[in-house]
């Protein structure tokens, strides 16, 4: 199992019982360390607020987990970026 789909698997859940869809979780390695990005929607809107919450309610589950990550990011999905995960709307 790749690092996304555990990191999907643990948090699923946990994203979308912040009233937002998990679209998207990326995971790319910069300069400056490592940044997983989770993509999130709802129909409303994303807000500043969606992000910080989807934020604060995984970073403990991936600490938990083992998770070694460098930048957690959580960002709207936008207008011209589909879903990838299965059932993310």
């Amino acid at each position: 199992m790749s690092i996304i789909e555990k990191v999907t698997e643990l948090c699923k859940e946990t994203v979308e019982g912040c009233g937002v869809s998990l679209c998207e979780v990326t995971l790319v390695t910069e300069d400056d360390g490592t940044h997983l990005t989770f993509f999130i929607d709802k129909d409303s809107g994303v807000t500043l607020d969606d992000c910080e919450k989807v934020s604060k309610a995984v970073d403990p589950i991936l600490d938990a987990a083992g998770i070694d990550i460098d930048h957690l990011d959580v960002s709207s999905l936008g207008v011209d970026h589909p879903s990838k995960i299965k059932g993310g709307e």
